[in-house]
């Protein structure tokens, strides 16, 4: 049985047409990292098969003990088993090769890094580049209130997602200095 500090996860923050993956070995070690797009517009069947092609391969590269993905939001308009066409690719294609999947909800990612006093997402973006400097060179600017979010931050949202799976695992790390 392999070493908690050797396990492979692989974390996933899916919006509507996009989503953002971190690929973890143990909780101290980011392999790899990036966001992906759906076409806007597509059918849903057709959103699926795009985004389950991109998945597969991210899970037969990566090769993760476990899948973690941040729950969506649920809008009061859309009845609660909507599901964005990306997590029901994630969760068919994690299903297809027997990869247990994990639910983190935006109130856990949020809880994990309360002890290093962040709270907004901005916060956690540099929490999370004081954790890992890799990241420094993709580190979005920080967001005026007029602003939309920048494309970039769907990537340190799955890296959240996936700090915040390590932290609830039990393997937490010291807040950085």
């Amino acid at each position: 049985m392999k070493d908690c500090h050797e396990i492979r996860i692989l974390a996933f923050d899916a919006r509507r047409s996009r989503f953002g993956y971190a690929l973890f070995e143990g909780s101290k070690r980011l392999l790899d990292w990036g966001a992906s797009a759906i076409a806007p517009g597509s059918a849903d069947r057709t959103a699926i098969t795009m985004a389950s092609k991109r998945i597969a391969s991210l899970l037969k590269f990566g090769l993760p003990a476990a899948v973690v993905v941040k729950c969506p939001r649920r809008n009061n308009q859309k009845p609660a088993t909507s599901m964005s066409p990306i997590v029901k690719a994630i969760l068919r294609e994690a299903a297809a090769r027997r990869i247990p999947v994990s639910l983190m909800s935006r109130e856990e990612i949020q809880q994990a890094f309360r002890i290093f006093r962040g709270s907004t997402k901005d916060e956690i973006a540099s929490i999370l580049v004081q954790i890992f400097p890799e990241l420094l060179v993709r580190l979005p600017p920080k967001r005026k209130v007029w602003q939309s979010e920048h494309h970039a931050m769907i990537v340190f949202d799955a890296i959240a997602t996936g700090f915040a799976y390590w932290q609830r695992k039990g393997t937490q790390l010291p807040p950085p200095e």
